[in-house]
C-alpha cells in the first residue's frame, strides 16, 4: 500500500468495520473526497481483488488490500458526480459486478423520526422494511429497520452471500433507526436482519415490516414489491359509507381459506380459484359479509399466532392475488372483514421476541408482557413506536386490499393488567386500579385513526369480560369499536341447549338473561369457531339425542340466532356434516337470510329495546318462549315463538293486534330436512285475552323447532266484517256473563233459604232432643225417689214403738232428706241438662 493511502487510514473505524462493531458504517466506507482525490474504501471479506470501474471511461482503478480480513481502498482522481462499480473476483474465481451502497442516503428524514417516535406515522410501512426501487438507474432495494438497543444491524441474504460484514446498516436516528439501500437486491431474494447486541452476542431476525416470508418456517424474508390491479369495486368502496351501523342488516360468514383449500386434493388454489368458490358458497347460503380467519403468514396449525404481520400467505398467492380476491368479493356484493391481531404475538426465537436483544415490542416486566396461561408476549402498548407499528399495520391491510373491516381479537387480555394473573403476579396502573391505561389508549386511538381515514369501515371485536362501553362513542368515554362479540349469549345458548329436553325447564333462565343486557352495547350475535370448532358439524355434535334430534337441535339452534336482537355471524366449514344435511341447511340459512333482509322489524331497531318485546318469557315447564320483534311500522311486526321441549306442542299465543298472521318461517320444514309440522295459510287472529293482548293465535310447533310469523292488518271491509264479528263476540260474552251472573244470584237465593231451612230444622231438632232427655232425667229422678222412699217402709216394720218412735223421727228427718234430696236431684239434673246442651253444640 503506497503511503499517501496508508496516512489516509483510520485503522481504529477500519477495525469497527471489520469486527462489525459500528452503526456508521457510511462515515468511511463508499467514496469520501480527500482533497483532489476520491478516497474509496470497502469491505468485502471474500474477495481475492477488487477493481473500481468507472460507469464513463474505460480506466480502471484497482484497489490495495489494507487489511487481510478483506478491507480494501484505492485513490481516484475526484471528478464531480463521479459513477462507479466494483469489479470483484471471488476466492473461488467467480467475478461479480455490484454498485457500492455506502455511496447512497437513506430515505428517512428528521420528520419520519419525529412522526415514528411520537406514534403518529401511518404509513411508516413504506419507508421500514424492504422496499425495491431504483436509484440513478441502479436497482436494489432499500431497507430501514427499528432496533434501538442494537449495537449493529447488517442485512443478509441471497444478494450478499449471508455474510453480516458486507451490509452493514447505518444508525440514522438516535431512537434506533437503521437504513441502507442496497443495489443488485431485487425482488425474491430472500434476506435477513443480523443483529449484534451491545454484549457482543449475533442473532438473526426476519422482517417486521416484510411483506413475504421466503421460507415456510417464516425465518426468511422476501424482497416483495405489492403489484396494484385494476380494482372494479369504486362504488361498492363509495357505497359502503352509506352503511347505518345501527339499522342496516349484517350478516357475517366467519370462514378460513384454509378450509376451501383443503378441499383441493390435487393441487394448491390460488386466491382467484378460492374467491369464486367463496362467492358462490355465501351467496348459496345468502350472507353478506364474510369475515376471514388470519390471512397473514403464521405459525401452523395456530392462525392467530402471527409471524409476519404485514407479510401475506405466500401459498395461496402474491398481494395481487389477494387484491383480486378482495375485489371479486366486492364485485360480488360481499363485505370483506378480517381477524386483525393487535392483542399478543408468539413467544418464537425468531420473530418480534426480544427483537434487538432486549424487550422491544413486548412489555419487559413479564408481569405485564407474557400471559402467564399461554406464554405469548403482550404489546407495550406504553411505546409509541410498538403502538404506531399496531396503527400502520391496520391502515396497510385497509388500504392496500380494500378491507371493509377489522375484528381484534379479545381484547380483555390487554385491557386487564390481572387478565388470567393472581395477586401478585400483576402490577397495577399508576392509580392503583388493575386497568391497562395505555391499552385502554390504543384502542381509542385505533379506532379513532380508522374511522378518519376510512368511512364506512367496521371495526369489532371480542371482549370476555365487563369493560364498559366497548362499542361506546369516544367522545363519550367509550372504545369506539361498531360491534362487539356476544360471547355470553353464545355461552348461555349452548349450555342451555346441550341439556336433554327433559331437562331444559330448569335452565330457562339462560335463555332470558340475555335480554337484560343485550342493549347495552351493539352486539353481534355469533357461533365461532371458538365455540363449535368444525362448523355446523361441531354445532350438530354439541347437541343431545339421536341425529334427527341433533338435526332440529341445529336448526334450533340458527333459527334462535336469526330471531334474537343482534346482527349475526356463523362460522361456515365448506366440510361440514353429510351432503344430505348440508343441503337441507343451506336451504335454511339462504331461506332465513332472505327473511333477514326483508323484514325490517329483524335489523331496523336492533340497538333499543322499543324493537323487542316479550309475549310469553315465563313458561318455563313447558320449554316455550314467543316475543314479538318491531319495525318502524306497525305492519312490520314479527311473532316468534319457539319450543325447545323434546314433544310436539300447540299453544295458544297472545298477540297484540287483529288481523291476519302468516307463517313465513318454521325450522321444522321438510324443505330444510324437518318433519313438516307447520302452520298453513291465513291465521286469524281470535277474540279473547291470552299471555295479557286482546287476541292470540293457535300454533303447532314440532319439538325442538321455531316459527315465525307476519302480521299484515285487516282491510277497511276485512275490519267491517270483523267489527260486526267482534261486535257479535262480545254480544255472546255479555250475554254469557250475564246468564252467568244470574245464575249465580239464584245460586246465591238457593243457599240463603237452604241455610235458612236448615237452620230451622236443627233449631227444631234440637229443641225436641233437649225436651227429650230433661223427661228422660225426670223419669230417672222419680224412680230413683220411689226406690228410696220403698226402702224406708220396709225398715219401719220391725218394730211398733221403735217404729213409732222412728216414724216421728223418721217424719221429720226423711222430710229435710227429701228436701235437701230433691234439691241436689234438681240440681244434677240442671247441670246434666247443661252439659247435654254444651255436648250438642
Amino acid at each position: 500500500m503506497n503511503s499517501k493511502l496508508y496516512k489516509l487510514m483510520n485503522w481504529p473505524e477500519i477495525e469497527e468495520i471489520i469486527y462489525s462493531d459500528g452503526d456508521d458504517p457510511h462515515r468511511i466506507l463508499g467514496a469520501h473526497k480527500v482533497g483532489s482525490s476520491l478516497l474509496i474504501q470497502t469491505f468485502y471479506p471474500m474477495a481475492e481483488e477488487i477493481e473500481v470501474v468507472p460507469l464513463s471511461g474505460t480506466k480502471k482503478y484497482k484497489m490495495e488490500l489494507a487489511d487481510e480480513a478483506g478491507f480494501y481502498a484505492v485513490l481516484v482522481p475526484y471528478k464531480e458526480n463521479f459513477k462507479y462499480k466494483y469489479r470483484i473476483k471471488l476466492e473461488n474465481g467467480d467475478v461479480k459486478e455490484m454498485f457500492d451502497p455506502y455511496n447512497y442516503e437513506g430515505r428517512m428524514d428528521r420528520e419520519d423520526f419525529i412522526k415514528f417516535n411520537s406514534g403518529i406515522h401511518y404509513t411508516i410501512h413504506e419507508k421500514f422494511g424492504s422496499h425495491p426501487m431504483e436509484i440513478d438507474g441502479v436497482k436494489g432495494t432499500a431497507f430501514a429497520v427499528w432496533a434501538p438497543d442494537a449495537a449493529r444491524v447488517s442485512v443478509i441474504g441471497d444478494f450478499n452471500d449471508w455474510d453480516g460484514r458486507v451490509n452493514q446498516m447505518r444508525r440514522v436516528d438516535h431512537d434506533g433507526i437503521f437504513e441502507i439501500f442496497i443495489p443488485g437486491a431485487l425482488a425474491g431474494d430472500g434476506y435477513q436482519y443480523e443483529i449484534k447486541t451491545k454484549g457482543g452476542v449475533c442473532f438473526k431476525r426476519p422482517d417486521p415490516y416484510g411483506y413475504a416470508f421466503k421460507d415456510k418456517n417464516s425465518e426468511t424474508t422476501k424482497i416483495t414489491e405489492i403489484e396494484d390491479i385494476k380494482w372494479t369495486d369504486d362504488a361498492f368502496i363509495k357505497n359502503r359509507t352509506k352503511f347505518n351501523r345501527d339499522s342496516d342488516p349484517l350478516s357475517i360468514c366467519e370462514l378460513s381459506l384454509d378450509s376451501f383449500a383443503s378441499r383441493h386434493q390435487n393441487h394448491i388454489p390460488d386466491f382467484e380459484e378460492l374467491a369464486k368458490e367463496i362467492v358462490e358458497y355465501v351467496k348459496d347460503h345468502g350472507f353478506n359479509t364474510i369475515e376471514l380467519k388470519p390471512v397473514m403468514d403464521h405459525i401452523p396449525g395456530h392462525l392467530f399466532h402471527i409471524t409476519g404481520f404485514f407479510s401475506i400467505q405466500t401459498k395461496y398467492g402474491d398481494p395481487a392475488g389477494f387484491k383480486k380476491f378482495v375485489n371479486i368479493m366486492h364485485e360480488a356484493g360481499i363485505r370483506v372483514i378480517m381477524d386483525f391481531v393487535t392483542t399478543f404475538f408468539p413467544k418464537l426465537q425468531c420473530g418480534l421476541n426480544s427483537f434487538d436483544g432486549q424487550a422491544l415490542y413486548e412489555y419487559a416486566d413479564p408481569r405485564m408482557g407474557v400471559h402467564p396461561r399461554t406464554g405469548d408476549l403482550i404489546f407495550d402498548f406504553g411505546r409509541k413506536q410498538v403502538t404506531n407499528f399496531l396503527l400502520a399495520n391496520a391502515i396497510f391491510w385497509v388500504d392496500t386490499y380494500h378491507l371493509d373491516g377489522l375484528r381484534v381479537a379479545d381484547i380483555a387480555k390487554i385491557l386487564y393488567l390481572d387478565y388470567d394473573r393472581k395477586p401478585g403476579q400483576w402490577v397495577p396502573n399508576m392509580y392503583g386500579g388493575n386497568e391497562n391505561l395505555e391499552a385502554k389508549d390504543f384502542l381509542c386511538n385505533f379506532n379513532s385513526v380508522l374511522k378518519t381515514k376510512f368511512p364506512g369501515l367496521l371495526t369489532l371485536t371480542k371482549e370476555t369480560s365487563c369493560w364498559p362501553r366497548v362499542t361506546g362513542e369516544l367522545d363519550d368515554g367509550g372504545l369506539g369499536f361498531d360491534y362487539k362479540w356476544n360471547n355470553g349469549w353464545t355461552k348461555d345458548f349452548i349450555d342451555y341447549i346441550q341439556n336433554d329436553p327433559l331437562f331444559r325447564s330448569g335452565n330457562h333462565n339462560e335463555l332470558t338473561f340475555s335480554l337484560v343486557y343485550c342493549y347495552t352495547e351493539r352486539f353481534v350475535l355469533a357461533f365461532t369457531h371458538e365455540e363449535i370448532g368444525r362448523g355446523l358439524e361441531g354445532l350438530y355434535d354439541l347437541m343431545p339425542g339421536d341425529s334427527a334430534q341433533k338435526m332440529a337441535g341445529v336448526r334450533l339452534a340458527i333459527s334462535y340466532l336469526m330471531a334474537h336482537p343482534g346482527k349475526k355471524m356463523l362460522y361456515m366449514d365448506p366440510n361440514e356434516l353429510s351432503i344430505d344435511n348440508a343441503v337441507f341447511l343451506e336451504n335454511m340459512i339462504h331461506s332465513l337470510n332472505e327473511i333477514y333482509y326483508k323484514s325490517p322489524a329483524l335489523y331496523q331497531i336492533d340497538t333499543n329495546d322499543s324493537g323487542f318485546e316479550w309475549i310469553n318469557s315465563m313458561a318455563a315447564e313447558e320449554c316455550m318462549m314467543s316475543f314479538m320483534r318491531k319495525g318502524e311500522s306497525d305492519n312490520d311486526m314479527l311473532i316468534v315463538v319457539v319450543n325447545m321441549a323434546g314433544v310436539d306442542r300447540t299453544f295458544e299465543v297472545g298477540v297484540p293486534a287483529d288481523g291476519k298472521y302468516y307463517e313465513i318461517f318454521n325450522s321444522d320444514d321438510t324443505c330444510y330436512g324437518g318433519s313438516g309440522i307447520v302452520n298453513p295459510g291465513r291465521i286469524e287472529a281470535g277474540f279473547g285475552e291470552v299471555d295479557g293482548r286482546p287476541y292470540s293465535i293457535p300454533v303447532k310447533l314440532a319439538s325442538s323447532s321455531l316459527a315465525i310469523f307476519s302480521y299484515t292488518a285487516y282491510t277497511t271491509q276485512e275490519k267491517k266484517i270483523r267489527k260486526i264479528r267482534e261486535e257479535e263476540a262480545n254480544n255472546k260474552m255479555q250475554e254469557r256473563e250475564k246468564t252467568l251472573r244470574e245464575l249465580k244470584n239464584r245460586q246465591e237465593k238457593e243457599e240463603v233459604e237452604l241455610l235458612k231451612e236448615l237452620h230451622e230444622r236443627y233449631e227444631k231438632e234440637l229443641a225436641a232432643q233437649e225436651e227429650a232427655i230433661e223427661k228422660k232425667y225426670e223419669q230417672i229422678e222419680e224412680e230413683r225417689i220411689s226406690s228410696i222412699v220403698s226402702e224406708a217402709a220396709l225398715k219401719s216394720i220391725s218394730g211398733k214403738k221403735k217404729t213409732q218412735t222412728a216414724k216421728k223421727t223418721t217424719a221429720k228427718k226423711p222430710a229435710a232428706k227429701k228436701t235437701a234430696t230433691k234439691k241436689a236431684a234438681t240440681k244434677k239434673t240442671t247441670n246434666s241438662k247443661t252439659d247435654k246442651k254444651e255436648d250438642k253444640k
